[in-house]
């Protein structure tokens, strides 16, 4: 299927679409975020070449960097928030710690492929017809376009994440419980990476045996714990050099937790395909 831009030129931060009967869509990408509700109908929905069936109560999050389209639609009702980075941006730092918000907006999309979209948010129909009130809020303003709309529409988009979050973290579904669950062990190493982290801490931060921590955080993220912890380490390291191509690969190694050069240096090469220095020296290659 041909794949395009989507929606390149400028848009607000914060935009209400609705689609009442959404056809078939071919593979596309755009520069914007969405939150979409599937309020309708059914369809097959194709991500980053991964198929997975949606249904009335469905909710995802999609980032403008995903291929998607639509097949096989039938009577699918839809209604999206679409987003800027700009504006993700800054909820993320008012919402970082709101339980469900790092599940529902990076952890359920970073590893959707992994766990087959089965940990996906899904509302009941009286959480979907409170959502509902807010979309007509939404769609009132975006329409009438009285002064001060555009905050409004973001204000009433930031209750709505809250609404949606608070769903999420209260879901009694296994899977979507378990993604919630595991996705503060996620963060935590994300906020901590450069300190010493044992297994154990990890286990006994999300109530679990440490067997039952390492085969479910595996499953999700496709890494054992100590393997999401150097690859994260790395990719900081990495993303430091790049910032700042001077700094001496021990200091590099040592801003995010390792106390072995030679380790640090075997692991990078893994991981990012080349040594520090040759990953330096590019660095300087590039800019000069």
């Amino acid at each position: 299927m041909k794949r395009y831009k989507y929606w390149s030129a400028k848009i607000p931060r914060c935009y209400v679409q609705i689609e009442r009967e959404q056809k078939a869509l071919e593979i596309h990408t755009h520069e914007h975020n969405e939150l979409v509700f599937v309020f309708g109908g059914s369809a097959i929905h194709e991500v980053d070449n991964e198929t997975y069936p949606l249904i009335r109560g469905d909710v995802f999050a999609l980032h403008g960097n995903h291929f998607h389209g639509f097949d096989e639609t039938n009577n699918l009702h839809l209604k999206m928030v679409l987003y800027s980075d700009n504006l993700f941006n800054h909820l993320s730092k008012e919402f970082f710690e709101l339980p469900g918000f790092q599940t529902l907006f990076v952890h359920e999309p970073r590893y959707r492929k992994n766990h087959k979209f089965k940990s996906r948010l899904h509302l009941n129909s009286e959480q979907l017809n409170s959502v509902a009130r807010l979309f007509k809020q939404m769609e009132e303003e975006q329409d009438l376009k009285r002064p001060g709309y555009r905050s409004y529409i973001e204000h009433l988009f930031s209750m709505l994440i809250i609404l949606v979050c608070r769903y999420y973290s209260e879901t009694s579904s296994a899977k979507p419980k378990s993604l919630i669950r595991l996705s503060s062990a996620i963060t935590f190493m994300e906020q901590n990476y450069s300190k010493p982290i044992l297994m154990t801490e990890l286990a006994e931060k999300v109530n679990l045996g440490v067997s039952t921590f390492r085969h479910s955080f595996k499953y999700l993220t496709g890494l054992a714990p100590k393997d999401y912890l150097i690859r994260l380490r790395i990719e900081e390291a990495a993303k430091l050099m790049s910032e700042n191509n001077r700094v001496k690969v021990i200091d590099a190694a040592m801003s995010v937790g390792f106390d072995n050069s030679s380790y640090f240096s075997r692991k990078f090469k893994e991981i990012i395909g080349m040594t520090p220095i040759k990953f330096l020296k590019k660095q300087r290659t590039m800019i000069n």
